[in-house]
């Protein structure tokens, strides 16, 4: 193992961090496991540039293989971070489009405040609704673009606001899209994240959930470049996105999950969008921090 390693609190990968001991989600996790995949990790993120470079190669030469190898360019797949919890990952919302995989929230004890935060509905709320029916978290729903619930639902605050950096970038990432040239005549209200946690008087993040078209990445920017203001959440599901192989998602996409390492995220679990396989969904574990 690592010299940088060898104290089971340290790891190169997420310099100037240690074992995320406030994470509710890691009590239950054994720490020489976690290093043990955590040397496995650091031997791959050392050989990064040839996998990128390998990765690319492959979907320059056969499109169809675009979706397994943006999931190379991000960890190595055969190598997640287990879910320790005795119920193991459960999915919260039916689909893959409206749920998300999710580790521990049914054994976190009942003394703890937990809180979601959830951005994107696109009207559909059954994320909230599973969660509502399963758990005792109080779950925060931000979307500029969409409306609140028709009726209910227990523990549920949705705000018709949007979370990160107001930014036009969209249109260019991805022009032909019918929903971004609607957008463009609308007035939206966006809030940075440090903003949104101070005006709910929320000290610690459970579960940050993201299905917001690509604008994670400007949700992503916002968030790490403000850490030292509020405790980044202590796991996150989201969906990428990476339309067209165009320059821009390629760029954002590796800085991203460069970002996520080093803020002391691990993967626990993806899966490929069968109905659109340039889109990824997520579930990660803040391990450092």
């Amino acid at each position: 193992m690592s010299k940088n390693m060898s104290d089971f609190t340290h790891s190169p990968l997420s310099p100037g961090l240690q074992w995320c001991s406030s994470n509710p989600f890691l009590s239950t996790y054994d720490r020489k496991t976690v290093f043990y995949l955590e040397h496995i990790w650091y031997e791959w993120s050392q050989k990064q540039l040839q996998n990128v470079y390998d990765a690319l190669t492959k979907v320059a030469r056969s499109p169809n293989t675009t979706e397994e190898n943006i999931v190379l360019m991000a960890y190595p797949d055969t190598t997640h971070l287990p879910c320790s919890d005795k119920y193991g990952l459960k999915r919260y919302g039916q689909s893959i489009d409206t749920g998300k995989v999710l580790c521990g929230l049914s054994s976190l004890a009942p003394s703890v405040n937990c809180i979601i935060y959830s951005l994107g509905s696109n009207n559909h709320f059954e994320f909230e609704e599973s969660i509502a029916k399963r758990t005792s978290c109080n779950v925060y729903t931000y979307d500029c673009t969409s409306l609140p619930p028709k009726k209910p639902i227990r523990n549920v605050h949705f705000h018709q606001v949007c979370m990160g950096e107001k930014t036009n970038l969209q249109e260019y990432m991805y022009p032909n899209n019918g929903t971004n040239q609607h957008r463009q005549n609308q007035t939206y209200v966006f809030k940075r994240f440090s903003e949104i946690l101070k005006e709910n008087y929320h000290q610690h993040v459970h579960v940050l959930k993201m299905d917001i078209e690509g604008a994670e990445y400007a949700v992503f920017a916002d968030m790490f470049n403000s850490a030292r203001e509020f405790t980044l959440p202590f796991q996150i599901s989201f969906e990428s996105h990476w339309w067209l192989r165009d320059i821009y998602h390629a760029t954002l996409h590796q800085q991203m999950f460069n970002q996520l390492w080093k803020n002391g995220y691990r993967f626990l679990h993806h899966e490929i969008n069968p109905s659109d396989k340039s889109c990824v969904e997520w579930t990660l574990m803040r391990v450092f921090c």
